[in-house]
């Protein structure tokens, strides 16, 4: 939701901006899901399944992404961006009673996760709040761990195989991709100890601001 947008601001053409922010991401996935193998947070058979239709969404997403003209992307960006801002006040996980079947769940999983990977493969930006929210309301009880865990794993596969429409249509401008990727695993080690000691609602205050402050400036742009 941040780094998109600044990529644009920093002058890349939005589709070239929304293909290099996913190499960072696919970047910093990987270190993610080393930790969550090591302490036994990745449910590898749920993930492996909702990866599936995810990642095959995913690659029409993608498909669609690079030939969309840069003010429509912006707009269509700042929208889910505003969209993302009203859910993060909103906070509708805490209206979830969370009392689905799990079989029941399964096929409101598989097509809630093809809808995610078309707006990961399109968009991308948030992808995880999205993923978050389905997968707390559809299966009960389950840790936030593994909610973070089957997260990054099914993001880390679709990312991987969409990433390759962009690098085929040449959308990726790799000095920003390698810079954004060291400065972000960078910033996430020190932003981790300050995250630790800050309230939650001061973090989730800044994050509103700046990402309502980005969706404003391109739709003003």
């Amino acid at each position: 939701m941040l780094t998109l947008p600044m990529l644009i601001f920093f002058g890349l053409p939005s589709t070239v901006a929304n293909g290099t922010n996913r190499i960072a991401i696919l970047f910093q996935n990987c270190f993610a899901l080393y930790q969550f193998h090591k302490n036994g947070h990745l449910n590898w058979r749920l993930s492996l399944m909702l990866a599936v239709p995810t990642t095959i969404a995913s690659v029409y997403g993608a498909r669609i992404a690079v030939n969309i003209a840069d003010e429509t992307f912006d707009t269509l960006l700042a929208t889910f961006m505003v969209i993302f801002a009203i859910l993060l006040i909103i906070k509708p996980q805490r209206f979830m009673k969370r009392d689905f079947n799990l079989k029941v769940s399964i096929p409101l999983l598989l097509v809630a996760f093809t809808l995610i990977g078309f707006y990961g493969g399109t968009l991308q930006a948030g992808v995880g709040f999205f993923i978050s929210l389905i997968l707390l309301m559809l299966i009960p009880r389950i840790p936030m761990a593994e909610v973070h865990g089957i997260k990054t794993l099914v993001v880390t596969i679709y990312v991987s195989i969409s990433l390759l429409v962009f690098i085929f249509n040449d959308m990726i401008d790799w000095k920003f991709a390698i810079a954004l990727s060291i400065g972000s695993a960078i910033g996430g080690s020190f932003g981790g100890k300050y995250a630790s000691i800050m309230p939650d609602r001061l973090l989730q205050r800044i994050l509103i601001g700046a990402i309502i402050f980005f969706a404003l400036i391109l739709i003003l742009k």
